[in-house]
């Protein structure tokens, strides 16, 4: 029998409702401001899902563009105005950022407390000892949709993590450890694994996050498994796909998520949750 497929846009719209209820109740209303590269096609998706997002929440959303040949000195300047801005609830970063700029420097010169993103690695480092709020948004989801997959619960479970990304496939790893009562057991293996297949055929829970599109095929799932495909490549003929061949995977796993339409719609929507905790210093 085929997979459950859970789509990400439901769970997305129950995240973002809670958190403009709770958004509206703050005293002050947050101000969002972005750094965004108008050269980019990508980061200009991103930043008309982001300002739709905002204003369905009613939090006030600026764009600052950062045209061709913007001197990264110029970009770090302008960062630590924000950071110094009372105004400023929450900053946000669209990469890629033009030519020259290094984004790891811009990010890491954000403010952690208006780090929106969850990126900076102070927000990392204290996924560590248990605070997950802000996190990384792609991580986030990800685990968030294994809790809708499984809501009984991760106790006694086996999770692999194909990634070993800071943002996504170590976060994931400390997010799942972050209850002690309910903690799976976490490994994180990458496209250098030696058998790949081998370890992710243990996974009850299975995370692809790699960015390598059809890494995880059918014969690589144990049957039940829950697949939580983080995964975004465009192929040469232009379609978004995840980093699991789906139709193969759905026929062993109990529940998959679909590329695109599962982890992605609930980023935006903890991209809200993160600017509560934001708002709430």
């Amino acid at each position: 029998m085929s997979a459950e497929v859970l789509q990400g846009g439901p769970v997305a719209k129950e995240i973002s409702a809670a958190a403009k209820k709770q958004l509206a109740n703050l005293a002050v209303r947050p101000r969002v401001v972005a750094l965004h590269n108008p050269e980019s096609p990508a980061a200009g998706y991103y930043m008309r899902q982001q300002k739709k997002a905002f204003a369905e929440a009613g939090v006030e959303y600026e764009v600052r563009m950062l045209a061709a040949g913007t001197a990264e000195a110029a970009v770090l300047r302008l960062v630590q105005d924000l950071n110094r801005e009372n105004r400023v609830t929450g900053i946000t970063v669209h990469t890629p950022l033009p030519a020259g700029v290094d984004a790891d420097r811009v990010m890491r010169a954000i403010a952690p407390a208006k780090d929106i993103e969850g990126i900076h690695p102070e927000n990392l480092g204290r996924l560590a000892f248990g605070e997950h709020l802000p996190a990384p948004c792609a991580a986030g989801a990800a685990v968030e949709l294994a809790r809708r997959a499984r809501p009984e619960g991760f106790k006694g479970l086996e999770a692999v993590v194909v990634g070993r990304s800071a943002l996504v496939g170590k976060a994931i790893a400390l997010l799942l450890l972050q209850s002690k009562k309910d903690a799976p057991t976490p490994t994180i293996c990458h496209t250098a694994t030696p058998d790949l297949g081998a370890v992710t055929r243990r996974a009850d829970l299975l995370f692809a996050a790699a960015g390598r599109a059809g890494l995880i095929r059918g014969d690589m799932v144990k049957k039940g498994a829950v697949v939580i495909d983080v995964g975004i490549n465009e192929t040469a003929d232009g379609k978004l796909v995840g980093d699991v061949v789906f139709d193969e995977a759905r026929e062993l796993a109990s529940v998959i998520t679909p590329v695109p339409g599962g982890v992605g719609p609930v980023c935006l929507s903890l991209l809200l949750r993160n600017l509560l905790a934001c708002a709430a210093g």
